[in-house]
């Protein structure tokens, strides 16, 4: 989740829900940790909870986006009390593996995750899952999406691309007609979202960086990785990319007229397409990712229970109850913040909702992303993917801009990789 989400991709608001009374469980106060965004909201949903699960009370407490990580560690580490938090799939492998979170296996009816399971995006389904154990119930679930200017290719007369060579085509057109950057990028090395970007467009061309064996093979010339990089690089090139720092900056920029394409997460479609903010409001639409595959890189933001609360049985209890009032079936959580805030989710059944059909079809073609929701995957996430992403993107970014060539990227890339991966494995 990025640091600056408007109001369109928030924390939590629901709708009042008529469940089935529970039975009151002996007092039990429940630590709820998030970051802080819509504080106001996430209280008002715990206001709900609490009114329908009499004997459970819920405290909040909340770090900035740029604290959380080691905030909660903290708390881990130290032995705060800590019930329920947001978790990450980029988290997971190292926070399951430490002993922090336990399995929804260990508290939940098997039953109710079967159930909840069969509903869930198979790339959500992934992020949350470790070792073959369910870790979490989607908060937020997203995709890279390629977008366009559908007003500037229709007067321009060029087709919405399908592969990354009519992306260069339509571009070097649209340079050719006066445009002088059709592509506008994030480019930040610093930003994790920077590798995700490029992980996405892998994808799209039916690659991986890894085989099964989690072994790095984007060194290959022959790996859509290596091919996807060379493009970037030729791209940079050929001066038909506009780099900015952030996704923020994206949205004004397309909204100049002056680019035809981006590869941004779908809440910054749902921004350019603001009417009354944006100049150029309801000219941008979503594609499926150029490529043979058409596939994408999907991402997960979820509800998880620290291994603390799972070994206490009543606290245990307590947990699931809100974890699955925020994020199991009828997914009226979920409904409402896609209905009012645009905010994406892993609950496929919502695609078919008509409060969520009628609201976002005033900023995306539904079907469309929701193919793309569907065909998504999951990164690869091990113990060791953030550090080693940390390494590689400086990487990355140097050879898009021809400072590094790519093949000692991807050699280099790649090394440390499987190093890593040698010395976690011992």
């Amino acid at each position: 989740m990025k640091p600056r989400m408007k109001a369109w991709f928030g924390a939590l608001a629901i709708a009042g829900t008529a469940l089935t009374a529970q039975p009151a469980l002996a007092d039990v106060k429940l630590e709820f940790v998030v970051w802080n965004y819509s504080i106001d909201t996430i209280q008002d949903n715990i206001k709900k909870f609490e009114a329908e699960n009499p004997g459970i009370t819920v405290n909040l407490t909340d770090y900035t986006w740029p604290d959380y990580q080691d905030s909660l560690l903290l708390r881990f580490r130290g032995g705060t009390q800590t019930d329920v938090v947001y978790g990450g799939q980029d988290w997971l492998p190292a926070w399951a593996a430490a002993g922090y979170l336990a399995p929804l296996e260990d508290i939940a009816p098997a039953e109710t995750l079967d159930a909840l399971k069969k509903d869930i995006a198979g790339f959500a389904l992934s992020d949350m899952t470790y070792k073959g154990k369910l870790y979490g119930l989607p908060y937020y679930a997203d995709t890279i999406s390629f977008l366009y200017n559908k007003k500037i290719l229709e007067e321009k007369g060029i087709p919405v691309p399908t592969t990354w060579d009519e992306v260069m085509a339509a571009s070097e057109k649209l340079k050719a007609d006066g445009m002088e950057r059709p592509i506008v990028y994030e480019y930040n090395q610093e930003l994790p979202n920077f590798f995700d970007a490029f992980v996405a467009q892998t994808y799209s061309r039916g690659g991986d960086l890894f085989d099964a064996d989690k072994k790095a093979i984007f060194d290959n010339p022959e790996n859509a990785a290596y091919q996807q990089l060379q493009w970037l690089a030729d791209a940079f090139a050929k001066g038909l990319v506009q780099p900015e720092t952030h996704e923020s900056k994206i949205i004004p920029a397309m909204n100049t007229g002056k680019h035809a394409f981006t590869i941004v997460y779908n809440y910054v479609l749902a921004a350019m397409n603001t009417p009354g903010e944006q100049a150029l409001a309801g000219q941008f639409a979503l594609a499926p990712m150029p490529g043979s595959a058409q596939s994408t890189l999907g991402f997960t933001k979820f509800y998880a229970v620290t291994a603390k609360t799972a070994a206490d049985a009543e606290r245990a209890e307590a947990a699931w109850k809100f974890v699955n009032f925020m994020a199991g079936k009828p997914y009226k959580v979920a409904e409402r913040w896609a209905a009012e805030k645009g905010l994406g989710f892993g609950q496929m059944p919502l695609f078919q909702n008509k409060d969520v059909i009628d609201a976002w079809q005033k900023w995306v073609d539904v079907p469309t992303l929701e193919k793309q929701v569907a065909s998504a995957r999951a990164g690869t996430w091990t113990e060791w993917t953030v550090i080693w992403s940390a390494y590689f993107r400086p990487l990355l970014a140097k050879a898009m801009v021809g400072e590094a060539s790519v093949a000692e990227t991807m050699k280099a890339g790649a090394e440390r990789w499987n190093m890593m991966q040698a010395r976690f494995a011992k």
